[in-house]
């Protein structure tokens, strides 16, 4: 699991508490989620069930998504985030950086996703793995794809994201683009990296060092930022 090891880089009064898809990790056995409101009434549940004072949200990929609406949600509710952290996902609204994959045969639909760089091709040879996970991935795509931004405030909290470089599934505008989802204080910060870099310790220190930062409240007070 991504979030395994965490805290050894986060600040110590930082408590990581990882929330699964369902479906997903530790929510295996549960069914997938197939629409994208569904799954967001599942996480907000989750989420505000586990709240205990500030709070920050993270999510990776199609979690990213999740996370910032999630993150509206609450907000909604009157539970803002204190942070809210993206990667490796263009900004709700921006272009995809690919054409569509979802409807793709099976053979055809790997072929695109490892060449994108969302999974490895060892799991070609690992065919009970690719049985049970190709479902997964499928859903997951289908729900990236077909995902659109519902009208409403922007969030009030500060918002960073996160890119790889040689990420075939993100462009520089588009991750760009997640300014315009805060009216609080945005940070970019690239990596040279592909879409996976959560263990890298490119990203650990900047991810540690904008928590640090928030905590202590020394937010960058000019706006957008970027990290070269």
């Amino acid at each position: 699991m991504h979030f395994h090891g965490w805290a050894g880089w986060l600040p110590a009064t930082v408590e990581v508490v990882p929330v699964d898809l369902p479906g997903h990790g530790t929510r295996l056995r549960e069914p997938l989620k197939d629409g994208w409101q569904p799954l967001i009434d599942d996480l907000v549940d989750l989420v505000a069930r586990r709240i205990d004072g500030p709070y920050a949200l993270f999510g990776h990929s199609l979690g990213a998504l999740a996370a910032y609406d999630v993150a509206r949600s609450l907000t909604e509710r009157r539970e803002p985030p204190e942070l809210l952290l993206v990667a490796g996902r263009n900004a709700p609204g921006a272009p995809a950086t690919h054409r569509p994959i979802r409807d793709l045969p099976d053979d055809q639909f790997l072929d695109a996703l490892i060449r994108l760089g969302g999974t490895s091709a060892a799991i070609r040879h690992q065919p009970e793995l690719l049985e049970m996970y190709l479902p997964l991935l499928r859903t997951d795509i289908r729900l990236a794809e077909c995902y659109t931004s519902r009208p409403g405030a922007v969030l009030p909290c500060p918002l960073v994201a996160f890119a790889g470089r040689r990420d075939r599934m993100t462009d520089p505008a588009g991750v760009l683009a997640w300014h315009r989802e805060t009216r609080a204080t945005f940070e970019l910060v690239l990596m040279d990296a592909g879409h996976f870099f959560l263990g890298d310790p490119e990203f650990t220190g900047a991810c540690g060092a904008l928590v640090a930062q928030v905590l202590a409240g020394r937010t960058d007070p000019t706006g957008v930022g970027q990290r070269p």
